[in-house]
């Protein structure tokens, strides 16, 4: 039994009144759902992005209709969706209108390349209709492919956009084509890599269309500025798809690899597999075997001045599956992960082999069930262990969720941990009728071996108001000092947090003198931290008097940052600089400018300056960004350089960054990094040749050269492997 003492228990309590005390609110009625309902695939669909097989002329229709920047307003931007499906797969035909098809824009032909700035439609299926955790696919009118998970967790900074995460991949195609009118696409789902409720005939289905060189967007479900597509509150609903199957429900995919090492002057092969089995179309097993990870991106360099430790995005595929199940809370973002799966497997950046991992992810009946079991190694940083999380949630009803979460196990292998943790959630749409509203709390303890001296409790609540006009959070959070989650990520134990954050974003009338700006945003944000003594840590403001984006895409910004630190120990930010422990008032400003995104060339810039502890620094970072028509070719440069100076010393950071990526088509890519930097004083270079032979079968061609593994140029010496050449081939079966 977990002793939660009674501030923790206060909070639960809280957080659940204001639940009620908004739910009872007199809400007005929200906007009639809309429904569609599939229709049953008679025919054969060959999938050529041409919608003239004569199954497509009988299915249901529904037309898209503009969200932003004006609700409901006719465009000639015209998007008609057709919905067929099929015994295992669900189908979409899309037919974009654009009056001027020359301009399409196509940046990326890469699986999960980044599509924002291109002419793309988004599917979002909620399979449970619990508007809590969502699969998302996504096309661009090159034919570009991206998928991912939408999870209960934070918003995407100061708007209504909750976050995707495109690191999953499921089992689908597409393909498109240009017309003399605009562009289509035939969209193909395999519901085999789906959980789903075969029982509950209603999935949660919404669909988008954005069309960048506008910055417009056309959706299906909620047209209010209020509103995204990926907010699953503003979901409508797809009927018509009982009886569709998930095959024998296992699926079998093996590898082989080989790598060579000039640092070890060794070739080495090994084999593994992934398994997964669909027990019920609602319930999956997952097992896998010599666990390898050759195939993630490496990691981008990161500048971040705080002492703090920063995260890092998690790349690797076994980790990905179900990855939404484990999000924890609402909006705590960095500060505190109970689960982070990035502390499996890496220890003080050297690899650590998983020889075995099982996991389980299921849903039914309200509940959402992540079980997750790995054998790690033994190695020289570490002891054999094994490792345990475990997540479960419960939705009371489509807006109130509440969840468990445990983890158990050291990863070094050389102690006991174990974290149990709680969280509540309620979040609306209806707030007034058109509002987003999102209440949550949260309460964790740890428990173990070798645990520092203090309270091992944490908890915290969260009131956020994401709409268009008006954006603000208020957040409160309590880290104990014992508080020590061996497989969590927590940024600063022993303190109490509070921030505030309020955005004022109008937006010019079409009559206006400033009729020219799409929307303004006027921010302030308070980040107030003491040690549990009550003693002021951090108090740091920053306010943003300046930013815009204008009707075609322009965007500026600047922003003043007046701050209090208390440096507890002496910081070496730079080999030749190192600030004194201490208490420092500073001040910085920071000024961004970037063209218009949805152009083949984008110039973007960022610069500081002022203070920065005893000290005082200027930087600036340009960027720019090309894309070849239709998107074949890509590229990125940046590069920059920060000049401190200080009492005890100056120094200079100079770092630069090149991406490179080819698709010879979206199923065929090669795609580099290079990196360098006068910390390390060494170039590393990242190569991967992905062939997406099947959605289930690939192969990969990996060359790294002096491979950063700990990203942040400013915290810690750079790890930095010799040259490796990684084959490895995946052969799925199911």
């Amino acid at each position: 039994m977990v002793n939660l003492n009674r501030p923790v228990l206060s909070l639960i309590l809280i957080a659940m009144f204001l639940a009620g005390a908004a739910r009872a609110a007199s809400l007005k009625e929200p906007a009639q759902t809309p429904v569609i309902a599939a229709g049953v695939k008679t025919g054969d669909i060959v999938l050529d992005g041409d919608l003239n097989e004569p199954v497509w002329r009988s299915a249901p229709v529904i037309m898209l209709t503009q969200q932003n920047p004006h609700p409901g307003a006719p465009t000639p931007f015209t998007t008609t969706v057709r919905i067929l499906r099929g015994r295992r797969h669900l189908y979409f035909g899309i037919i974009c209108t654009d009056p001027d098809p020359a301009k399409i824009a196509v940046h990326t032909l890469q699986r999960d390349g980044d599509q924002s700035n291109d002419d793309n439609v988004m599917i979002v299926l909620d399979t449970f209709d619990q508007h809590k955790l969502a699969y998302v696919f996504q096309v661009n009118a090159g034919g570009a492919m991206a998928d991912g998970l939408i999870s209960p967790g934070y918003f995407n900074g100061n708007s209504n956009t909750p976050t995707v995460d495109y690191s999953w991949n499921g089992y689908w195609t597409a393909a498109v084509r240009r017309t003399r009118t605009g562009w289509t696409a035939e969209i193909r789902i395999d519901t085999q890599s789906l959980q789903f409720n075969n029982r509950h005939a209603v999935w949660g289905f919404n669909i988008s269309r954005y069309v960048p060189r506008k910055q417009l967007t056309l959706v299906w479900s909620g047209i209010n500025l209020n509103a995204s597509v990926t907010n699953l509150q503003w979901e409508g609903a797809l009927t018509g798809i009982q009886g569709l199957s998930q095959g024998n429900g296992l699926e079998f995919d093996p590898y082989a690899v080989t790598e060579y090492s000039d640092t070890k002057h060794d070739t080495a092969g090994w084999t593994g597999f992934d398994l997964k089995y669909n027990i019920t179309p609602e319930l999956a097993g997952l097992f896998t075997y010599h666990t390898d990870f050759s195939e993630a991106q490496a990691n981008s360099q990161q500048i971040n001045g705080s002492p703090y430790p920063q995260t890092i995005p998690e790349t690797r595929a076994f980790f990905l599956d179900g990855a939404n199940i484990f999000t924890f809370s609402h909006n705590l973002r960095q500060n505190f992960i109970p689960f982070y799966s990035r502390s499996i497997g890496i220890i003080n950046g050297q690899t650590v082999p998983l020889n075995e991992g099982v996991k389980l992810l299921g849903h039914t009946d309200g509940w959402t069930l992540g079980l997750l079991d790995t054998q790690m190694a033994g190695t020289s940083v570490s002891n054999a262990t094994n490792l345990f999380a475990g997540r479960a949630s419960y939705n009371l009803n489509s807006q109130w969720r509440v969840g468990t979460l445990v983890t158990h196990g050291d990863p070094t292998g050389r102690g006991s941990n174990t974290l149990t943790a709680f969280d509540s959630t309620w979040s609306t749409s209806t707030l007034g009728g058109d509002k987003n509203l999102n209440l949550s709390a949260w309460a964790a303890r740890s428990s173990g071996s070798d645990l520092p001296t203090g309270t091992p409790n944490g908890y915290g609540f969260d009131a956020e108001y994401p709409n268009n006009l008006w954006y603000a959070d208020f957040n409160y959070n309590f880290y104990g000092n014992a508080l020590n989650p061996a497989l969590g990520f927590i940024q600063r134990p022993g303190t109490k947090q509070t921030s505030a954050d309020i955005t004022y974003q109008p937006r010019p009338g079409a009559n206006s003198d400033l009729s020219w700006v799409r929307q303004f945003f006027f921010n302030a944000n308070w980040y107030y931290v003491t040690g549990l003594d009550n003693r002021v840590q951090s108090n740091d403001w920053s306010f943003t008097p300046i930013q815009f984006t204008s009707q075609t895409g322009w965007t500026v910004q600047y922003r003043v940052q007046p701050s209090y630190e208390v440096l507890a120990s002496p910081y070496p930010i730079l080999p030749s600089v190192t600030f004194p422990a201490g208490a420092y008032h500073f001040t910085t400003n920071h000024v961004q400018f970037s063209t218009p995104p949805s152009n083949p060339l984008v110039f973007s810039t960022s610069g500081e300056f002022g203070g920065l502890y005893n000290g005082h620094y200027h930087d600036v970072v340009p960027q720019l960004s090309w894309a070849t028509p239709g998107g074949h070719f890509n590229s990125s440069v940046a590069a920059g350089a920060i000049w401190l100076y200080t009492p005890g010393g100056n120094g200079v950071l100079r770092f630069a960054q090149m991406s490179l990526g080819y698709s010879f088509t979206p199923n065929l890519t090669l795609s580099t990094l290079t990196q360098y930097n006068n910390i390390s004083h060494n170039t590393s270079e990242n190569a991967i040749l992905q062939w997406n032979i099947q959605p289930d079968r690939i192969f990969y061609l990996v060359w790294s050269h002096g491979l950063t593994l700990n990203p942040n140029l400013l915290q810690g010496t750079q790890t930095i492997t010799g040259n490796t050449v990684v084959v490895k081939l995946v052969w799925g079966m199911y």
